[in-house]
């Protein structure tokens, strides 16, 4: 069996009274976590937006007071064919792609 080093009683007190500092700072960082988390909720909730999301959000809400209910309406129309539009142009993007597939892979079995 392997002798281990004679390890002196100041040194194990010192070795002691560190894990004791450790386990301290520890058990306050645990107990700090839920107040430290909450001040950084908080902050993030006040703390504003960057400039271009500022503008953005301006720019959006200036838009949308400047508008009749006709307008609006018109607006929506717009925004809903546009989305329809890209689902037919993904539909159809989808479609010739696997007509090449198949046109490939007949070509290359034949």
């Amino acid at each position: 069996m392997p002798k281990q080093p004679d390890i002196g009683l100041s040194e194990l007190d010192s070795r002691k009274q560190e894990i004791r500092a450790q386990i301290k700072e520890l058990e306050k960082l645990i107990h700090e976590a839920p107040e430290k988390l909450q001040r950084q909720r908080e902050e993030e909730l006040t703390t504003m937006p960057a400039p271009d999301e500022l503008q953005e959000i301006h720019r959006e809400r200036d838009f949308f007071d400047h508008l009749s209910r006709g307008q609006l309406k018109n607006e929506h129309r717009h925004q809903a064919r546009s989305a329809l539009l890209f689902v037919l142009l993904t539909l159809a993007t989808l479609a010739i792609s696997a007509w090449i597939w198949r046109e490939v892979t007949a070509y290359t079995a034949g």
